[in-house]
């Protein structure tokens, strides 16, 4: 088995390292790398719901670190080491490393006060790039218990409680008192919070909690009938805090008022949209209105009925059936509408309830049909759609439509 140096220092950001062997696996990405595995390595491999470390061996890039389950540790290069070195120098992306020290060091506090506080078992947590989460053995959580649990976990950090390691054999295991019991056989690494969490974990994490810095719940949802916890820990919640702010001071400059009063002319706008989309549906009304009276009074007479044909290529479907609708409270009315679209022709087709002899479905059909399209809909209103025509076309097939009605 690889000696691992992160287990016992997760400071540790350099080493040097014997060449045990190298070989082509798969490099996390699908695609085939070379691959090094040394007698020992600060480099973490991605295990626990936690993601691997990178940095360089030799001054070539480590791209994905993986264990095989014989307990070697295989770290997959940008390029492969020469052949002939038997040592190498091996160096982590520190930055990294401490962030995921950050988050997963968080998490436990999260997962024993969560425990705690409402009685929720962890049962699976995710270290992501952006956010982690931990999911919960809960049927629902308030934002109201979420912040308790917010508080608590914040308050260990401020005391700067120890985060202590330690090794059990597996003689001794079996009377440890721990929150996650071990998922292991053989020797079982736990990791102890003063006075507050005992776990068995294989991950890297701070030596005090107030390295951590922060912990903020950031989202909470239900998930697979539990719930699923969004956080962010340290330097993360520090970044998003920043954005947070710039986006409440440049709200607050939009509206000009200060941020404390933010929601407040929020609301109020909203109330205004509302009351704004209503006029303006009122007034649209009125003008459809106005609109269908000029049609009805310009259209063509045909055996004692009015009959409106229009073609448009510069004005919504919607236009179209309120204009169609409000033409169905004429008398003795037929309406034959059409709109060209970027994608295509949209029809549709409206009668009065007094012409009980026309049936505008049929009439929808047939224009429709005619132009490669189809839809359908009632006796006194039918809708549907064609493929792009020239206007030329949609208007002869209006036309045509017309002329078998006469007949």
């Amino acid at each position: 088995m690889t000696h691992r140096l992160y287990y016992y220092d997760a400071t540790c950001r350099t080493f040097t390292a014997r060449v045990i062997a190298q070989q082509q696996m798969d490099g996390g990405d699908g695609a085939s790398r070379p691959a090094v595995c040394l007698d020992q390595t600060a480099f973490y491999p991605a295990s626990g719901g936690q993601p691997h470390d990178t940095g360089t061996l030799g001054g070539i890039r480590v791209v994905d670190v993986q264990e095989a389950e014989d307990g070697t540790i295989w770290h997959s290069l940008d390029r492969p080491l020469p052949a002939d070195v038997l040592e190498v120098f091996g160096e982590i992306d520190w930055d990294r490393r401490f962030d995921h020290m950050q988050q997963h060091s968080g998490q436990h506090l999260l997962s024993a006060a969560f425990e705690d506080l409402l009685g929720g078992h962890t049962i699976g947590f995710h270290l992501g790039r952006e956010s982690s989460t931990i999911d919960l053995d809960l049927e629902t959580l308030a934002w109201e218990a979420a912040f308790r649990v917010e508080q608590q976990v914040n308050a260990v950090i401020w005391q700067n409680r120890s985060f202590t390691m330690e090794i059990v054999a597996p003689d001794d295991a079996a009377d440890l008192v721990l929150r996650k019991p071990p998922a292991v056989t053989g020797d079982v690494r736990v990791i102890r919070v003063e006075s507050f969490d005992a776990c068995a974990c294989g991950g890297t994490h701070v030596g005090a909690a107030g390295e951590i810095g922060l912990v903020k719940v950031t989202g909470v949802e239900t998930y697979k009938g539990g719930v699923r916890v969004h956080f962010l820990c340290g330097r993360r919640a520090l970044t998003d805090y920043q954005k947070t702010l710039r986006m409440l001071q440049t709200a607050s400059l939009a509206l000009s008022v200060g941020p404390a009063e933010l929601v407040e002319a929020i609301e109020r706008l909203g109330d205004e949209a509302k009351e704004s989309r209503r006029e303006l549906r009122k007034a649209q009304g009125e003008l459809t209105g106005y609109e269908a009276e000029r049609l009805w009074r310009e259209s063509a007479e045909m055996d004692g009925k009015h009959v409106v044909v229009r073609h448009w290529i510069d004005r919504s479907f919607a236009e179209a059936r309120a204009l169609a609708a409000q033409l169905r409270d004429h008398p003795n009315t037929l309406t034959l509408l059409a709109v060209t679209e970027p994608n295509g022709v949209r029809l549709v087709c409206s009668r009065s309830d007094d012409l009980s002899g026309v049936d505008a479905n049929r009439v929808l059909r047939e224009v429709a049909g005619a132009l490669g399209g189809r839809g359908g809909g009632q006796p006194t209103l039918a809708q549907g759609g064609t493929p792009l025509h020239p206007p030329e076309v949609v208007v002869a097939a209006l036309a045509q439509a017309i002329e078998h009605l006469k007949g």
